[in-house]
């Protein structure tokens, strides 16, 4: 999906950061925070993707495109945090601990320790799509055999999909959010009351979250990163349906948002990257408990967001930022252009 960008689905992923931020900021799961906000901070970026695919690229293109605003700003981030991190974590800890939590951070996915607390999040986006867009080459109910039996395997044998190298086992999971967020994409000309839909969407999610579906029924929460995914099934849809719920109703705003609050919101969604990556190093700073905290939940939502700002303002740091031609130019010095296929053009955007 190609076009000029969208207010609704700006505004969708300012909301998810600010969810992501929350739920870094109040992690103890015995807590309401935890309980409303884990089922769909993750999951609707998942959701978002599918909903905005575009089937103009082909594997190698999808990687390309992938890989600069995906894997660019995850390699730089993660050696910008690793050096002062274990300069201070082989002082602090063990030299076998220390090396420890090093292999864990090369590994990826679940093992990446605070303050690489979203890290994981990059590579298996990164994974999942271009697994997806691999799936394209053949009939559409093989993506849907696939998404069927990750989300089996969510409810049999959850813990194999924790140990992929960078995380790449979530991606399984991961998939079912992509291939539903392509299904709202496809009904969406048929919804004509988005904003009612949307809003019964949300209702929906909140009635599933009271009843308890983000639990596993042992207390622990749906954490995609762990590879924990609440009550069988139902704690993966509650986060579908409340991304839903979230699209659909920004989308019945759009034409009522100011130009000027408009741009304002674009420019915030611009700086997504930047903030996933910096917020849980301010947290890991200021020693955040996992009862959270009002202060530490400001300075990780504002300071991230006024040095995206600034970076984006003033073109500093394209890397850090994901800036889309930055990063680009970079994987076209990694990856020669001749190991893209010369039948599709590659879209711009």
């Amino acid at each position: 999906m190609s076009g000029p960008r969208s207010v609704a689905i700006d505004l969708v992923r300012v909301i998810a950061v600010v969810g992501v931020i929350l739920r870094h900021t109040w992690y103890d799961p015995t807590k309401p925070v935890a309980m409303i906000v884990c089922p769909w901070a993750i999951a609707i970026f998942f959701v978002l993707s599918g909903y905005l695919w575009s089937h103009k690229r082909d594997v190698a293109q999808e990687a390309r495109h992938r890989a600069a605003g995906l894997l660019v700003p995850y390699a730089c981030w993660v050696a910008l945090i690793a050096v002062p991190y274990f300069v201070w974590a082989y002082h602090e800890y063990t030299v076998g601990w220390a090396t420890w939590l090093l292999m864990g951070v090369g590994y990826g996915g679940s093992f990446m320790v605070v303050p690489f607390s979203a890290c994981w999040f990059f590579t298996v986006m990164f994974v999942a799509v271009v697994l997806l867009r691999w799936l394209e080459r053949y009939p559409r109910w093989v993506t849907w055999a696939v998404v069927v039996a990750s989300i089996a395997g969510t409810v049999v044998v959850p813990v194999v999909f924790r140990y992929g190298p960078l995380g790449s086992g979530l991606a399984l999971p991961c998939l079912t959010f992509l291939v539903l967020g392509q299904e709202l994409r496809r009904v969406r000309p048929r919804i004509t009351q988005p904003l009612l839909a949307g809003l019964a969407c949300l209702a929906v999610g909140a009635a599933a979250v009271l009843l308890g579906t983000p639990d596993d029924g042992t207390g622990q929460l749906l954490e995609i990163k762990q590879s924990m995914y609440g009550m069988p099934v139902l704690g993966i849809l509650t986060g579908v349906v409340i991304s839903f719920g979230l699209i659909l109703v920004a989308e019945s705003l759009d034409k009522v948002i100011p130009e000027s609050a408009g741009a304002h919101v674009v420019r915030l969604a611009s700086a997504a990257t930047f903030v996933i990556f910096l917020h849980p190093c301010l947290l890991f700073i200021m020693g955040t408990p996992w009862s959270g905290g009002y202060l530490d939940f400001a300075v990780a939502l504002i300071v991230p967001y006024a040095l995206a700002l600034v970076c984006l303002r003033m073109g500093w740091l394209p890397w850090l930022t994901g800036d889309q031609r930055s990063c680009a130019a970079l994987v076209e010095r990694i990856l020669p252009r001749r190991l893209v296929s010369p039948k599709v053009q590659e879209p711009v955007g």
